[in-house]
């Protein structure tokens, strides 16, 4: 610890890594005892990642903090991969060149489902049937996806498609909604859809965490609804 800093430790307290990027750096000690500016702790406490002392040279310590931040990042994943799709997720306009002999062609991992598809024909878009098969072996596509378009000629066609929420996302909305729900689960909410009341209902006092649900599905309907009036399906093909 930085010269005076020991007198402010005692034993039986827990440390977390202020600032942490990820799960893979939030590192958390449980103090045992305290030695002028040295500590013996637990090292990756709670299930959190291991650290060598030098890599906490210059850093921020909180104490007893109300959750490890490793905890925070656990439930924020959570969130972000169980919690969003299919009722959230982004809309990416891409493009690819068709393969007029069996109509399919590798799209990017990201890609869960196609929405639209189109082709510039004669000076016109024009829409064209479109599918996706899934999970095919890496020796057919390197990202495991391809795209089924059923085009007109060999000119580019231009398609939109769905893919999950992640961790880069800026979107405004989507930070405040991950953050909700990440914050309810670590205030021990009981994630179920039969928690959110319905509208003129009176009910009996609920925890924080239950009152974070709630705001956390109702924003996460929303949202829902609003890329739904964004996202009109048509045209689309199955080719088993």
């Amino acid at each position: 610890m930085a010269s005076g800093e020991g007198d402010k430790i005692k034993a039986g307290q827990v440390l977390s890594l202020y600032g942490s990027t990820d799960d893979t750096d939030s590192y958390a000690l449980y103090v045992l005892s305290v030695s002028s500016d040295s500590i013996t702790a637990v090292n990756g406490y709670n299930g959190s990642p291991v650290v060598a002392d030098t890599n906490l040279d210059g850093a921020l310590l909180e104490q007893n903090p109300w959750q490890l931040e490793y905890f925070i990042h656990k439930r924020i994943d959570a969130v972000i991969s169980r919690l969003l799709w299919d009722d959230v997720y982004t809309l990416t306009a891409a493009s690819v060149t068709p393969d007029l002999t069996d109509g399919q062609v590798e799209v990017p991992a990201t890609v869960e489902r196609i929405v639209s598809a189109q082709q510039q024909i004669g000076g016109e878009w024009v829409n064209i049937p479109f599918g996706i098969v899934k999970n095919v072996s890496t020796s057919v596509s390197s990202t495991g996806n391809l795209g089924v378009f059923d085009a007109v000629d060999g000119s580019t066609v231009y398609y939109t498609y769905m893919a999950k929420v992640d961790a880069t996302t800026t979107d405004e909305a989507l930070i405040e909604l991950i953050a909700l729900g990440a914050a309810a689960l670590l205030s021990g909410a009981s994630v179920t859809e039969r928690t959110v009341p319905l509208d003129g209902v009176s009910q009996s006092p609920r925890s924080v965490g239950q009152e974070l649900w709630r705001d956390f599905v109702t924003l996460r309907r929303s949202i829902a609804e609003d890329l739904a009036a964004d996202t009109a399906i048509a045209f689309e093909v199955e080719r088993g």
